[in-house]
């Protein structure tokens, strides 16, 4: 697989120059887009796992990419394929790459617990960032897409290391507080469409808020996240409004 991440990610400068202009226009074909944030993602994936950092358990493998099918059956607009990795790591930690790519640490898996509708919701709120352009505008207006802009060569010279830090901002940072909410809305629609349990998500937070105790600042990933008692309160007031 890693090998077609090379293959797309070698075409993936080109890509990134339409997709740069189509961020900035007012025209342009929401298809189109669509398939130049597939090209930036494949590539950014590529680079995140070319160091070998998977989880390989097939049993895990399987269930994860069985819970992103369903919620991608789910959606609206299905034109986007989302793909699901999940990366061997003991800290709790999930993030979405433009273009669909979704990952889950095993320290996030082992704190659900394993539990389904824990993860599906964690799986719809990154699913969210995609679909809601979060995770693409960022990337669209980093250093990656300067420097594809200006033809650098998408595996040499200074791209790679400058690459590599975007992502794992990405991996260490949320997203605005705004759009934290936003997917966590999001979430909650998609997974009670899907058949999944979207209150799961406040003994999740529950259990991080215990964790963390008042400094939700003591997990990197979290920190810019609003704090869990925000969360929880307007996941409330979205199931309230869904049932």
């Amino acid at each position: 697989m890693s090998g077609l991440f090379y293959q797309l990610g070698k075409r993936a400068a080109p890509a990134v120059v339409r997709a740069r202009w189509l961020y900035r226009s007012l025209t342009g074909d929401e298809s189109d887009r669509i398939k130049a944030e597939y090209a930036m993602g494949c590539y950014l994936t590529y680079l995140h796992t070319r160091e070998g950092n998977l989880e390989r358990d097939p049993k895990t493998v399987r269930w994860l990419n069985s819970l992103c099918a369903r919620l991608s059956r789910a959606l609206v607009n299905r034109e986007r394929r989302f793909q699901v990795r999940c990366t061997s790591s003991p800290e709790a930690n999930a993030f979405a790459l433009p273009g669909g790519f979704l990952f889950v640490s095993t320290g996030l898996i082992d704190l659900c617990g394993s539990d389904t509708d824990e993860i599906a919701f964690v799986l719809g709120h990154e699913m969210g960032h995609v679909v809601k352009g979060h995770a693409f505008n960022r990337i669209v207006t980093s250093e990656v897409a300067r420097l594809l802009s200006q033809r650098i060569p998408p595996l040499q010279g200074p791209l790679r290391p400058i690459a590599t830090r975007v992502i794992r901002r990405l991996v260490t940072q949320g997203y605005s507080r705004r759009q934290e909410l936003e997917a966590d809305r999001f979430a909650t629609r998609l997974t009670r469409v899907a058949g999944y349990d979207p209150e799961a998500a406040i003994p999740l937070f529950d259990r991080l808020r215990t964790q963390t105790g008042t400094n939700d600042e003591s997990n990197p990933y979290f920190s810019s996240h609003p704090p869990f008692k925000a969360r929880i309160e307007k996941i409330r007031q979205a199931i309230e409004e869904n049932r």
